[in-house]
């Protein structure tokens, strides 16, 4: 049986059911998260949505916790128009994926609701029209640092180049294997071959000036010198300032890296924050900036999820209704206080409250004026086949491919899929 049939066989006896008592009259199902916080935030805004719509009974489900798995999952319910899940929690990326398998929120949520959010993340989830999906929460990376060891080597300011960060990492890097820590390393980010490499080398490509990895005419844009000096700067990384096993990473391998005291440098995403100020060795020890610029500038992809309601839902109206609750400023606001989930709603930026207890929430509102998107918009169900050409050519170069030759073969790969 393979992994996503295997899933759906078992979707009945992953249902947790909230009950609010013997008054529902319809029952509803959103597939909001693998486990953790992303689920339990699901589970508890549920809850407090019936507690305010007592007629509607909502069942959470637990969905892969790889995206690559919850986007197979997906898949498999679309395909076969299934009604088994009213709400989905998508990526930024996927609103092209799965425009014809979803509503027109825009017939359901007030232009005026829909106006206080991020103006870009909803056209980013508009589709030839259709409002795909709402705006949940959005994410952009930091570079997070040591900012204990950075004073220790002579250093005044996180590195706001690559070419800085390089000579930092390298002067950390060895100070503290001299010191005794032989598995210290100077920069760790997310190299493994999944969305996560995708994001990362459209920043190194975007910071050296290389565009996107396919333009905004739907051509592919792999082997300008801009792009080809970008890879060769990241090759050139691996066992030097970077471990040869970040290729094995994802986003919490490189997290635990950092955490455990094992680098000066990480590539994250913001909800990294709380974790590391919940350590108690790390908790003073750390700050976090904008990735670094390179000679075409900083880049930070544009990264977040989104609430759907499938086109093959029963109850689409009150499926529409939990999602314009989940996404309201109150869950929005709970969400980033305690998980530094950030908020799609653009005054909650300006919220005193958040702002006591999110102190990054304006350096934010700064790294969203280098925010680049990745092209989901442009190749639509494409997607995900042309992000895998370009994670699998960025790996290669991370193993050893020769930079020109392989970035060409990943240009004709793309042409290819997109008719070019």
């Amino acid at each position: 049986m393979s992994t996503r049939t295997g899933f759906f066989v078992l979707l009945p006896f992953l249902l947790f059911v909230l009950a609010c008592g013997e008054a529902e009259q319809v029952s509803i199902t959103i597939s909001g998260g693998a486990t953790g916080t992303d689920l339990d935030f699901t589970v508890a805004g549920a809850q407090r949505f019936m507690e305010q719509n007592p007629s509607i009974r909502v069942n959470v489900i637990p969905t892969p916790a790889s995206g690559a798995g919850r986007l197979a999952f997906y898949e498999l319910l679309s395909e076969r128009s299934s009604s088994d899940v009213d709400v989905y929690q998508i990526d930024v990326i996927w609103a092209g994926i799965f425009a014809e398998h979803a509503i027109d929120l825009g017939e359901y949520i007030p232009e005026t609701t829909l106006d206080k959010h991020v103006e870009s993340i909803v056209e980013n989830n508009t589709v030839d029209g259709k409002l795909v999906a709402m705006p949940w929460y959005t994410e952009l990376p930091f570079l997070f640092y040591r900012k204990d060891l950075l004073e220790k080597y002579g250093f005044n300011e996180p590195p706001a180049t690559w070419d800085t960060l390089e000579i930092m990492a390298t002067k950390i890097a060895e100070g503290e294997r001299e010191a005794g820590n032989y598995s210290f390393w100077g920069y760790v980010w997310q190299g493994r071959p999944y969305e996560g490499l995708t994001c990362n080398a459209l920043e190194w490509q975007g910071s050296h000036g290389g565009g996107n990895f396919i333009s905004e005419e739907s051509k592919p844009r792999m082997t300008n010198l801009e792009t080809i000096a970008a890879f060769q700067r990241v090759a050139s990384w691996i066992g030097r300032i970077t471990p040869l096993d970040v290729t094995t990473m994802e986003e919490e391998e490189s997290r635990l890296f950092f955490q455990r005291g094992n680098a000066a440098f990480l590539r994250n995403w913001p909800s990294v924050y709380s974790i590391l100020k919940e350590d108690t060795v790390l908790a003073d020890k750390f700050g976090f900036v904008p990735l670094p610029a390179g000679p075409g500038g900083r880049a930070a992809t544009l990264g977040g999820w989104n609430l759907m309601v499938s086109a093959y839902s029963e109850h689409p109206r009150e499926a529409a209704a939990l999602v314009e609750f989940l996404t309201n400023e109150t869950e929005q606001k709970n969400r980033v206080i305690v998980g530094g989930y950030m908020p799609t709603i653009e005054t909650l930026y300006e919220d005193v409250d958040i702002q006591d207890s999110i102190p990054f929430i304006r350096d934010f509102q700064m790294i969203r004026e280098y925010q680049v998107k990745r092209p989901s918009a442009i190749t639509g169900p494409k997607y995900d086949e042309v992000s895998k050409a370009y994670y699998n050519a960025a790996f290669d170069i991370l193993h050893g491919a020769e930079v020109e030759k392989r970035l060409g073969e990943a240009e004709r790969e793309l042409g290819e899929i997109l008719g070019k």
